[in-house]
């Protein structure tokens, strides 16, 4: 009775299994047949990478965070293919999704280490496990990958199943597919890949961090002669020549790896011929699209840089700053004083009284010049004496003060800045902020870095003294000693560079020899007020940024290049408004727009014609100062270094001023032609250190401009700013006169004329504003050379005491 009871139970239970095993088996065929998980596979989209295209539409960047060329199984070699089925799945083309002897295989080998030592999954299931992206190990998650993994074989060829894995497997380092992966670990397209490559890289999808060649290449090395060793035995290449291989590859790509970041990545590999440009543009793009739409959305993003003439521009500085290097820290690194720069007033007190000179000021103190010397001269000796020195203690200490050291001599290297705008157009042609774009050097200071424009900022003061119709371009200024009174109650007396006094001088000839004492008498003529005033608008900056002081018309106002190029880029543009931008307009992948910021500029524009706001200064003024700075570029102090051929080798038609800074510390050059604008800038990060003694933006800045717009053309056709030998046009408002070029006043018969063109008079509440004009010159040229100012306004001009006062 037991046993008949026991057999019935048993036969039941058998056969409820049977039938449960059938009804889970039927289930799963026709969940196979449904295709459902196959769902996640199609509708699974590699990300795509927003490009970036220049004003000429050529591609120039691309933003991704995982890059994933497509490709196609015909474009995988085949010993690329051999070298990860080697690896993989030796048996893929033979099993159906799931290999049970690879399984078993797998098991007893795990059994016999004691550990997991190997795995039975097929190359199938990787895939699959790769579409769910699911990583928590659930018996659920093993029956959807089992599924997804019976439903790819059925749906897809062994070639299409292998076209998939090789587009979507992860192979480190950021790369997704083995497209982005030939590239970042070989810099190669995957058909040029070779037997030793393809071997390095088969052994990354099981653990790509610990088979890394630039985090482990130790361990990439090692794995890599398994690869091969695995391929010959598959019968892919002659076991003979594996370690011939495997040696051959690894001297050429051993000092590639050891010398590689091991943080390397995609991003490093990524197309990017403007990195300074398009991190500005990948700003103004997350914060206007989002983060989604910016990095998967596959945009294309049409800009306003000229690719061609960026790098030139890149070049150009990165060779000037290269120069400057050497001479800051070469044989000029003896002047590196210790005086402190507060002192410099008082060796200026000295100087007007003694022959003595003032020193070159910076800020480094002896340690920092001795830690300079150290790190220059016997860094590398110790480097090679930890060699030959058993001892991990000394040899960690060499290395601390190196990794110290870099972090200090990283911050004493000249750096600069370029940018350009198609003052017409508004169009950022350049964007260069910095020396290198690099994980430690992504400071933009072409747009963030405030800096003392020095001279640059002079023609801001003589457009505002036209302005107000206190001067005129001829004017005679009087270049003489001059002590006034700062807000503070301190005396301030300004000199020019060279130290002497020219008496008067006529204004447009005061702005060409950059005269700084003209320049304070012009600031005072017209105002401070009305001088921030002006600078305020044409730069659109806050008035609070500029000092009230007389030392506002030398250049102490800290601005940006981008700002120094907008003030410019109005003055050249005759007075109108110019809205600089950098991305013209956003295309989705379907093409249409999704961002049209070029069209919201025109708009803007057209609308500030129509209803007058378009002319930010009177286009008289800016006529008048814009024939003053083609005046200073064609002769005056920046002429020599833009135009000689060892220099900057320009021959075409420009404007423009040079601005050097007290104790050399920031040098500029701000010039202009008929189309576009451009600053260079120099100096430290650290804005109290000196480029080196008797450094002036005519001799290091301005060259870099000429050369930089002289490659742009190519060596012609040169612009000019009147084509056909047509003049431009003169505003109603300009009068044109002339005044004896000796000094600015009145022309008497024995006196040579220069050109005055200045406003006409106006009218306003009564009074009426017009340019004083001067008596009348005898034609005794030296005449007032040696006259003290003082002097000159009671005696020449009979101003009386109270007046001076």
């Amino acid at each position: 009775m037991n046993k008949e009871k026991t057999l019935r139970i048993t036969i039941t239970t058998f056969f409820s299994i049977a039938l449960l095993g059938g009804f889970f088996f039927g289930y799963i065929l026709s969940e196979v047949n449904k295709g459902k998980e196959l769902q996640k596979l199609a509708s699974y989209q590699p990300t795509t990478p927003t490009k970036l295209y220049d004003s000429n539409g050529v591609l120039f960047a691309e933003l991704y965070r995982h890059k994933q060329e497509l490709l196609k199984y015909s474009d995988i070699p085949p010993h690329v293919i051999h070298a990860f089925l080697s690896v993989e799945d030796d048996n893929f083309f033979n099993h159906f999704g799931i290999d049970f002897l690879a399984i078993v295989r797998a098991a007893i080998k795990n059994v016999f280490a004691g550990r997991i030592v190997q795995g039975g999954s097929t190359l199938t299931q990787q895939l699959a496990k790769t579409i769910l992206q699911q990583r928590k190990k659930t018996f659920g998650r093993k029956f959807l990958e089992a599924l997804l993994t019976l439903q790819i074989e059925q749906e897809y060829t062994k070639e299409e199943i292998l076209e998939i894995y090789f587009n979507l497997i992860y192979l480190g380092h950021g790369t997704t597919g083995l497209s982005s992966a030939a590239n970042v670990y070989f810099q190669k397209d995957v058909r040029d890949l070779s037997i030793a490559e393809a071997a390095m890289l088969a052994r990354l999808p099981k653990a790509p961090v610990t088979y890394s060649p630039f985090k482990n290449p130790k361990e990439a090395k090692q794995a890599q002669l398994v690869v091969l060793g695995l391929m010959a035995k598959n019968g892919f290449i002659p076991k003979d020549q594996v370690q011939k291989i495997h040696d051959d590859f690894w001297d050429r790509y051993w000092p590639v790896v050891i010398t590689q970041s091991p943080s390397r990545s995609t991003w490093g590999a990524k197309l990017n011929r403007a990195p300074y440009f398009t991190e500005w543009v990948r700003q103004i793009l997350e914060k206007e699209l989002g983060e989604e739409a910016l990095y998967t959305g596959g945009l294309r993003v049409y800009t306003t840089i000229d690719v061609r003439k960026q790098e030139i521009a890149e070049e150009e500085l990165r060779k000037g700053l290269i120069e400057q290097d050497k001479y800051a820290f070469g044989a000029n690194f003896r002047y590196v004083g210790r005086a402190d720069r507060g002192l410099v007033s008082l060796y200026n007190l000295f100087g007007s009284i003694f022959p003595v000179g003032v020193p070159y000021v910076t800020s480094l103190d002896d340690r920092q010049v001795f830690r300079l010397h150290l790190e220059k001269e016997m860094a590398p000796a110790l480097e090679l004496l930890t060699d030959f020195i058993p001892s991990e203690n000394e040899s960690s200490a060499v290395k601390e003060f190196q990794r110290s050291s870099l972090v200090f001599s990283s911050n004493l290297h000249v750096e600069g800045a370029i940018v350009t705008i198609d003052h017409q157009t508004g169009y950022i042609q350049t964007m260069v902020g910095g020396s290198r774009f690099s994980p430690k050097n992504q400071f933009n200071r072409a747009m963030q870095a405030r800096r003392q424009t020095g001279s640059a900022f002079k023609p801001f003061v003589y457009a505002a003294a036209i302005q107000n119709r206190a001067v005129g371009s001829g004017t005679g200024i009087m270049d003489a000693p001059l002590t006034t009174i700062t807000e503070e109650g301190e005396g301030y007396s300004p000199q020019d560079i060279s130290g002497d006094f020219r008496g008067m001088v006529p204004l447009s000839r005061a702005l060409s020899l950059s005269l700084n004492i003209v320049s304070v008498q012009v600031l005072m003529r017209t105002g401070t007020d009305s001088v921030i005033d002006f600078a305020s608008k044409v730069t659109k900056t806050n008035k609070s940024r500029f000092p009230t002081g007389p030392a506002l018309a030398l250049g102490v106002a800290e601005l940006t290049p981008y700002e120094m190029a907008l003030g410019y880029s109005i003055l050249a543009n005759k007075g109108k408004d110019v809205i600089p931008f950098s991305v013209r307009y956003v295309l989705n992948q379907s093409g249409t727009v999704v961002y049209n910021k070029e069209k919201e500029v025109q708009e803007t524009l057209a609308e500030e014609a129509k209803n007058g706001s378009i002319q930010i200064i009177p286009e008289a003024t800016a006529y008048i100062i814009k024939q003053m700075l083609i005046g200073v570029a064609m002769g005056g102090t920046p002429t020599q270094a833009l135009r000689a051929a060892d220099k900057g080798n320009y021959k075409g038609e420009s404007g423009g001023k040079t601005g050097s800074t007290s104790s050399y510390t920031n040098v500029w050059y701000a010039g202009f032609d008929p189309k576009y604008t451009s600053i260079v800038w120099m100096g430290f990060d650290k804005s109290s250190l000196s480029l080196g003694k008797g450094v002036t933006a005519a001799g290091v800045a301005a060259p870099i401009w000429g050369k930089i717009y002289s490659r742009w053309y190519n060596e012609g056709p040169y612009p000019v700013f009147y084509p056909n030998g047509r003049a431009e046009e003169i505003p109603a408002d300009v009068v044109k006169g002339a005044t004896c070029a000796f000094n600015g006043l009145s022309p008497g018969p024995n006196c040579p004329l220069t050109g005055n063109l200045f406003l006409k008079p106006i009218t306003i509440a009564g009074r009426t504003l017009a340019v004083p004009g001067g008596r009348q010159c005898d034609g005794d040229r030296d005449h007032y050379r040696s006259m003290d100012l003082t002097d000159f306004l009671q005696r020449e001009l009979e101003i009386s005491d109270e007046e001076l006062k």
